[in-house]
């Protein structure tokens, strides 16, 4: 807990499609999920070398084992095309796969909507957690099953998990509210990165 905070902030949200996309895209841009990314293409290459090394050298086992002279640009002819894919692949999964990604997302959303998850949402954020009620649900979050709060221009993410969260539209809201909701992450949450001050959206 970094400072006192009043008892309670509440907060009225419409949560759409859209939003949860957009929480999609983000989380899959973070940088433990990027590095995930890098260690699986790093296996992968990894993997690609030693494989076409021992496919090539196969390919050219003569009475007297390999033909080294006839391996060894047909290797590295195969590697420099294998890698040349393998890094194509990587930019799609970094700048393509997100957009994708989101656009997915946002159509299922609209096609099966989740009326559990979409929709009107009343937040309170007090002492012991974040309590979410709708017109046929309610639930309330422990701060303690909260790993780190983020804020961008259009909302405020409690992030949970690797891509679990609750997602806060920062539209219709006035700075006051937004502010109010900050000062009880920031007494909450260790690792909460907000703005200092916003205006309303």
């Amino acid at each position: 807990m970094t400072q006192a905070a009043p008892a309670s902030a509440v907060m009225e949200i419409d949560l759409q499609a859209d939003d949860y996309a957009d929480f999609v895209a983000y989380m899959y841009k973070r940088p433990e999920m990027r590095g995930r990314r890098m260690r699986s293409h790093l296996r992968f290459a990894v993997l690609m070398v030693v494989a076409l090394l021992a496919y090539t050298a196969w390919s050219a086992w003569g009475p007297g084992g390999p033909d080294w002279g006839a391996v060894l640009p047909a290797y590295f002819q195969g590697l420099a095309v294998g890698l040349g894919v393998l890094v194509l692949l990587a930019l799609a999964y970094e700048f393509v796969l997100p957009a994708l990604v989101k656009a997915n997302t946002r159509r299922m959303l609209r096609r099966q909507p989740d009326e559990m998850f979409l929709g009107r949402h009343r937040l309170e954020f007090g002492a012991d957690g974040i309590d979410d009620a709708t017109a046929t649900a309610s639930g309330r979050m422990d701060w303690s099953n909260v790993s780190r709060v983020e804020e961008t221009p259009e909302h405020l993410y409690v992030v949970l998990g690797t891509l679990q969260g609750v997602i806060i539209p920062k539209r219709g809201q006035d700075a006051g509210t937004l502010e109010a909701v900050r000062v009880q992450f920031r007494a909450h949450v260790a690792d909460a990165k907000l703005a200092v001050s916003a205006p309303a959206q």
